[in-house]
């Protein structure tokens, strides 16, 4: 089966395609609101459009829900990277080494510099301070 290609001819003399207007894709929102209803702090969480935002507020005040003063946090930065560590400054023992202050443990050498090797005992996580030089 062989397929014939129009010429250029063809194609500059050819009826303009009809497509419909695209619309963007309303992406869903999701949106934790911190209140304080019939006298409980709790914590609600939403899910829809942009467009249903006042509605939503009218509901809450017609339940009786007030605000709490909690600051608004978020979880991760918005351009995706992570935000940079403090750096503190080791303490010393007695024959000059740097050592960690919360763990007392001697640092290691790493290839980004100082660091301790201390796991959190209730979290079982390593030390996340950083060392300035």
């Amino acid at each position: 089966m062989t397929t014939t290609m129009p010429s250029r001819a063809a194609i500059d003399r050819a009826e303009p395609l009809d497509f419909p207007d695209r619309r963007p894709k309303a992406e869903p929102l999701t949106i934790t609101v911190h209140a304080v209803v019939a006298g409980f702090a709790t914590e609600l969480c939403f899910t829809g459009s942009i467009d249903q935002l006042p509605a939503l507020a009218a509901r809450l005040v017609a339940l009786g829900a007030t605000p709490t003063s909690k600051p608004a946090t978020h979880t991760a930065p918005l351009n995706g990277s992570k935000p940079k560590a403090e750096r503190v400054t080791p303490a010393y023992d007695g024959d000059g080494q740097p050592i960690c202050p919360t763990h007392k443990k001697a640092l290691k050498e790493g290839k980004w510099g100082l660091y301790c090797s201390a796991k959190d005992r209730d979290t079982d996580e390593y030390c996340r301070l950083k060392f300035a030089e």
